[in-house]
Parts: C-alpha cells; structure tokens; sequence
C-alpha cells in the first residue's frame, strides 16, 4: 500500500509542476517546432554535433554543480544560521531540499526542457549559412571604426589589455562562461517552483538565444573577425590573429584551438562547425546571467557585472565578435528580460 500512495502521490504531483512550467514548456516547444520544420523544408537532418557534446559537458559538470551547491548549503549553516547542533540542522536541511516532491519534480521538467532547448538552438545554429549566407561582416566592421573614431575597437583594447598574461586571463573568463550559464540554469530550474525571478532567467535566457542566437543571427549573417580573412573579406583583422597567436607562444590562449576547430567543422562537414557573429550570445546571456543575479543579490549582481565586462573585453580581444555586436546584445538582452518579467506575471 505505502509504494502505491507514493506512486499516486507522485503522479498527482506531475500535473502541478507541468501546470507551473508551462511557459517554459511551450516555448521549447514552439522552437523545436520550428527548427524541425526548418530542417525538413531544407532537407537537412535534424541533428547536431554540437548538441551532443553540450550535453556530454552537462552530464559531467551537473555532479560538481551538486558538490558547489553542498558546499554553499554548509558555509551558509556556519556563517548565517549557525546553530548549536550543525550535524542534525545540516542533515535534516538536506532532507527537506531532497525530499520536497514539488520542487524535484518541476526542477526536473525545467531542466529536461532546457536540455531539449538547448539541443534544437544548435542545430538552428549550423542552418544558419543555408538560409541566409555569410555577408554582413563588412558593414559591421565598417560600422566599428565609424563608432570608435576611425580605429578598430581591438587596437584601442590593447592599448590597455593587450598583453600575453592579461589576455591568458581573459581568455579563461571566455571559457568559464559555459560553466557558469549551466550552472546557473541548473540553480534555476530547482528554484523555479518558489519564486518568479527563477521562471523569469529562464523565460528571458530562451528569448534571448531564440531571438538572438537563431533569428538575428541569421538575419545578420557574420562571421565575425576570427574568420574575415578565411571567408575571403580581406586581411584587415590578419594582425589581430597574428598578435594571439604570438602571445599564445607565450601565455596559452585556448580560443585559437577552438576558432580552428570551428572553421575546420565549417569547411568540412564536421560535427561541429556552428559559426556565428551577431549578435554575440556570450554577451546576451552574460547579461542576462547578471540580471538575474541582481534578482537574488546586489552583491551577486555586482560581481556579475565585473564579469560582464570581462565577457564583453574578451568577444573583442579574442576576435570573436565586432564591438558592435556586444552592444547590440546587451539592448537584445534588457528587452527579453523585460518581456519575460511580463509574460511569467501572466503565466503566474
């Protein structure tokens, strides 16, 4: 009788938590649609390479997402709580988190949904140059030096960062970037059964790599500075990779192994060969990342922006993005959080 109660009660618990994710869901949803579509109506497969090894990465950072957290829980208990028997405060904190059914259940279905999200967003990723083909590099470089007096934002960059240990630096911010957006999602969508900032990142982080990621960047086909040479734009940005590749002689710069790796997948066929410009996602999400950060604590929310920064230096330094493209993400990125606020206050 005891696992029959706990199976109704389960199933019943089901509903609820589809019923409280149902924005999230029907979003996912809607895009996974339309990516399908999409692919059937250019007769492509509906698979991506670089969905796979999202998820590998995922697979592997969520246990150490549960050992931060475990760590987080217990200084949290002796700097804040501190009560006078921390063992039995500690484990029967835990027990509340693991046994809260409502909370495991939605955050599960938040969390699949992300999964799925962010398995159709990369293969809209790779459509990209077949619906529309690269052309917009030009007009956004052009577009640089007319906002930065007639120089190309990376020569005014080094001025200030533009040695081999500061862009070493810079270039581990650009790659814990992915750490931390799964993070804070996999924070989210366990929260997203309490209070509405949760629902609300991750409503806006769908928008923003749905309207920026796929629609945007494919209206603005780029390829951004990395690739204007490759792509038969001219050599205006030759000195910008040959100066990272010199510094990599001397401080590693793992971006170039990367950039290679895409361009590689490009020209190839390869599993992974997602190239993409503007706008810039790293940025977008960034700064969605640190709003939502602010949601939780203005302490959190400031080091994000310092963060923030760091993100937006290195799209340049790196010669990622145009600074343009920065820019624009961080507009992309207000909107969808303002329209996400509104829609998660409907849904409510």
């Amino acid at each position: 009788m005891t696992m029959q109660t706990d199976i109704l009660a389960e199933r019943s618990a089901i509903g609820p938590a589809l019923w409280r994710n149902r924005l999230l869901i029907g979003l996912v949803a809607l895009h996974f649609a339309g990516i399908y579509t999409a692919c059937m109506a250019l007769g492509v497969p509906f698979k991506s390479g670089t969905a796979s090894t999202l998820i590998s990465l995922l697979q592997v950072q969520v246990p150490l997402f549960l050992v931060i957290l475990l760590f987080w829980r217990f200084g949290w208990m002796i700097v804040t709580v501190r009560p006078r028997r921390p063992t039995a405060w500690f484990a029967a904190d835990l027990r509340d988190i693991l046994f809260d059914r409502d909370r495991i259940l939605s955050g599960m279905i938040a969390f699949l949904a992300m999964c799925l999200f962010a398995g159709s967003f990369t293969i809209g990723k790779d459509l990209i140059p077949l619906i529309n083909p690269f052309s917009w590099d030009p007009a956004f470089a052009s577009l640089d030096r007319a906002l930065h007096g007639g120089v190309d934002p990376w020569k005014l960059l080094f001025a200030l960062t533009g040695t081999p240990t500061i862009t070493t630096a810079i270039n581990a911010a650009y790659h814990l970037w992915l750490m931390l957006a799964y993070f804070m999602i996999f924070v989210a969508c366990f929260n997203a059964s309490r209070h509405a900032k949760h629902r609300t990142y991750l409503v806006s982080d769908v928008l923003c790599w749905v309207i920026g990621g796929n629609i945007l960047a494919t209206v603005f086909s780029s390829v951004g500075p990395v690739y204007y040479e490759a792509f038969g734009y001219g050599a205006d940005f030759v000195p910008l990779m040959e100066t990272l590749r010199g510094f990599n002689e001397i401080s590693p710069v793992w971006a170039l192994d990367l950039q290679e790796m895409l361009l590689h997948g490009y020209q190839t066929d390869g599993p992974v060969r997602g190239i993409s410009a503007m706008p810039s996602m790293h940025v977008a999400s960034t700064i969605t990342m640190t709003l939502y950060a602010y949601s939780v604590s203005r302490r959190l929310g400031w080091l994000m922006t310092g963060f923030a920064a760091l993100i937006l230096i290195g799209s340049v330094q790196l010669g990622w993005h145009y600074a343009i493209d920065g820019y624009f993400s961080i507009l992309l990125s207000l909107g969808c959080w303002c329209v996400a606020r509104r829609l998660v206050r409907i849904f409510a």
